[in-house]
Order: structure tokens, then C-alpha cells, then sequence
């Protein structure tokens, strides 16, 4: 078959690109379709340099990685000019508007979906938009409209699937992300006495919480990533030394630190969440709010803790709580043995295979 792959935008390496890594291994010859590519990225040009990628006309606006709230009405358009008429099969991969494409009817388009827009449909927790409502209305109706576009939807979890059910109508199979577990077979593990939290800092990820927690506990902290809230929640910090911001860092980095740390913090409501497998393929417990996809990745008591409010109290209770447990390292290393790269190409094959 014919087939190309279709992404909402390539401009950071996260937990979506390395999805689309695994998919790129499954269709190797396929092109990949994409709003705007970030090519001053080292990541994503050592990952997908090889990879023939076309982008929209979004990519010729100067200034667009600073524009992108301004030009957010224009990429739905943008994946509606692309040309898929030479494909037999067109995989779109998002969580926002790559389903958009058009294509004809004798090309079959299979979406792989991990949540509709969280923006429109206020899944990150956001309130009225304001003056920008009117916009957000207009975009939550072209979304539904254009989702009709997709001939099938492959979920990325549960928590996917449900919310596929709600916003679109629509029933879709699920196969889950995957991590390649042969990162983190031979690194050495150590208590290094602090927690960690790795999320793009922004305000639905509720990073502050974990930040307030640590500092009434007086425990180190550490917190990988950047976004629109660091400034913000280093201005929590004062001038307590328990809380270290750590940017982006590379891959190997961030097996390191996540080697060290004495458990995965995740304080707002993830889609799914490949941190949280990667802490467990190295032994690390995870306390977690206890909605989204974690409730599939995570056994309560077993692998990790939950805490039942989004407040800096509830996961105080949960580190003290996870520091009465004995968290086996190997009940957590097996746990992510189900959510190996293995597994998700068979099975995602299979699944395309049976929706063909």
C-alpha cells in the first residue's frame, strides 16, 4: 500500500513525536504531512531527518513559532490543501487538527487519536475564553464537522476512547503508546532523595501543586521542562533552595535524572502520560492524580499512589503515604512490559490491518 502518515506540527520532541517515531518504524517509506517543522530542533532533525516531510503553507509565514495562538484559526485550513489523491491509506496522528485532511473516496483514512483539541473541549481544565469564545465555538463546530472526514479512529487509551465517544459520537479501537524499554535495560537506579516532575509547563499541568507540596514537606524537587509558567512557579519557590528547575534536557539526561528520583509526580490530568511508563521501566513509583490515562498505566498501591483532589494537601498525603509503602522496583518494571514497542507494532498493524 501507498501510505502516509499525517502530524499536527513537529516544532518540540514530547511523548506525540515519539508516537509518531513508532508509527514512522511501522510505515518506513511513508512521507509525513505536518503543519509547521521546527528544523532548527536537534531532536526532531536527528529523529525524523531521513523522513521525506511536507509541511503547509504555515511554514513560509515568518515569525510563525511565535505567532501560533494568532495563526491557531488557519491550520485546520492548512491540512485541508494537502494532496493525498496518490494514497491508498492515510494514518492521521493528533490531538488537535491533522484529521482535517480530505481525501477521496477510495482512500482510506484511519485517525489515531489521543484526545480531541483539550483547548476546545476544556479537557486541560480551562474556563470561558472570553472574547475569544466566539472563535473557540466556531472551531469546536468545524471539529466535529471535519471528524466526520475519518473512515475509522484508533484510540490512544481508554481515557481517549471515552472521550472520542463524547465529543465525535463515534466508537474506536484501542492500542496503545509504547516506549522502547531497551533505553532503560542496563541503567543503573539510585535513591538520589528527591521527586520529580517532567511536564511542559503549562498552567493545566498544575505543576505548581507539586512545587507547594514539596516546600511544606521541605523535600527536594526537581522539574524538567520549560513553558509559559516557569517564570510564574519560580516566583512560588521564593527563595527556597528545595526546588530545581532543570529546562529541557535530552533524552539521556532525563533517564538520569528519572534514575534518581524517589518517585514520578504527576499532578494534572494526562491523555496517557509516556512519563509515566519510562519512571516505571526503572523501578520508580508514580503518585499521580487519580483521572486520565494514568488509571491504565498505574496500579494503585502497587506501582504507585493516587491522591483524589487536585490540591498541594492531597499529595503531601500521598508522599507521606508512598514513604509507609514498599513500592517493589520489579512489580513497576514489569507493569511496562505491556506497553513495549513490540507490542505496539503488532498490534497497531493488526488493527489497521482489520479496519482495512
Amino acid at each position: 500500500m501507498r501510505v502516509a502518515l499525517v502530524h499536527d506540527d513537529l516544532v518540540q520532541w514530547g511523548g506525540a513525536e515519539r508516537v509518531l517515531l513508532g508509527l514512522c518504524e511501522i510505515y518506513p517509506d511513508a512521507p509525513i504531512y505536518t503543519s509547521v517543522f521546527d528544523g532548527e530542533n536537534k531532536m526532531l532533525r536527528q529523529m525524523f531527518g531521513s523522513k521525506k516531510i511536507i509541511t503547509s503553507f504555515l511554514q513560509k509565514i515568518p515569525c510563525w513559532r511565535s505567532l501560533y495562538k494568532i495563526l491557531l484559526p488557519f491550520y485546520p485550513i492548512a491540512f485541508e490543501q494537502f494532496d493525498f489523491s496518490e494514497f491508498d491509506l492515510v494514518i492521521s496522528h493528533t490531538t488537535r487538527f491533522s484529521k482535517s485532511i480530505i481525501t477521496k473516496p477510495e482512500t482510506v483514512h484511519v485517525c489515531y487519536c489521543h484526545t480531541p483539541p483539550r483547548f476546545l473541549w476544556h479537557f486541560s481544565g480551562e474556563g470561558n475564553y472570553g472574547l475569544a469564545e466566539l472563535l473557540m465555538s466556531k472551531l469546536r463546530l468545524y471539529d466535529q464537522i471535519s471528524s466526520r472526514r475519518v473512515d475509522a479512529y484508533i484510540a490512544g487509551s481508554e481515557n481517549a476512547k471515552r472521550r472520542i465517544k463524547k465529543v465525535y459520537g463515534v466508537d474506536s479501537k484501542i492500542v496503545y503508546p509504547c516506549i522502547d524499554l531497551k533505553r532503560f535495560k542496563d541503567v543503573d537506579t539510585f535513591n538520589g532523595g528527591y521527586f520529580l516532575v517532567i511536564s511542559r509547563l503549562n498552567k493545566y499541568k498544575k505543576v505548581d501543586l507539586a512545587i507547594e507540596a514539596c516546600i511544606k514537606l521541605g523535600i527536594p524537587l526537581k522539574v524538567i521542562g520549560r513553558g509559559p509558567e516557569l517564570e510564574r512557579l519560580r516566583g512560588i519557590q521564593g527563595v527556597r533552595g528545595e526546588i530545581e528547575f532543570l529546562g529541557n534536557l535530552g533524552d539521556e539526561m532525563v533517564v538520569q535524572v528519572l534514575a534518581g528520583c524517589k518517585a514520578l509526580i504527576i499532578p494534572g490530568i494526562e491523555d496517557f502520560g509516556l512519563t509515566v511508563l519510562e519512571a516505571q521501566a526503572l523501578g520508580k513509583p508514580v503518585i499521580s492524580f487519580n483521572q486520565g490515562g494514568v488509571l491504565e498505566t498505574v496500579t494503585d498501591g502497587i506501582t504507585g499512589i493516587f491522591f483524589d483532589s487536585q490540591s498541594s494537601k492531597s499529595i503531601v498525603l500521598a508522599i507521606k503515604k508512598l514513604e509507609t509503602l514498599k513500592i517493589a522496583p520489579n512489580k513497576c518494571r514489569e507493569n511496562v512490559k505491556l506497553f513495549s514497542k513490540e507490542n505496539f507494532i503488532h498490534e497497531f498493524r493488526q488493527t489497521v490491518a482489520g479496519l482495512m
